[in-house]
């Protein structure tokens, strides 16, 4: 597999930054970030497999804050973002937002509330 480098310019305004997708951690790593930390604090929201685990060193050296992560595998898929960025637009607390990404998850999943609630993290 080859890497490149890449940029991403969003200008130093996003408030929340989001992933939705294959966890690639999991099957290589990356060097450390490099740059600078904005002033500006920001949040993430990380739906991948076992994304607490495997991104926290590089959101860490972000500064960044983990709004909701999750703590094994899963099926990274839109109503669970959709879910957690309506209590985020909301102005919910961390809680709240898991708590909703969690039951959107069992709703389609079907793998029990207390599973779904496992799965799901917060910076807390």
């Amino acid at each position: 597999m080859r890497s490149e480098e890449v940029s991403l310019a969003i200008a130093g305004d996003a408030n929340l930054v989001v992933y939705v997708g294959h966890d690639g951690f999991m099957d290589f790593q990356i060097a450390p970030i490099a740059g600078t930390r904005g002033d500006k604090p920001r949040q993430t929201i990380i739906l991948a497999c076992a994304s607490k685990v495997y991104f926290a060193p590089y959101i860490r050296q972000t500064g960044a804050e983990p709004l909701l992560w999750t703590t094994g595998l899963m099926a990274p898929e839109a109503y669970t973002l959709k879910a957690a960025l309506n209590g985020w637009i909301a102005h919910e607390g961390d809680e709240s937002i898991r708590r909703r990404a969690a039951q959107a998850y069992d709703r389609y999943q079907k793998c029990g509330a207390h599973a779904a609630l496992k799965l799901f993290a917060t910076n807390q």
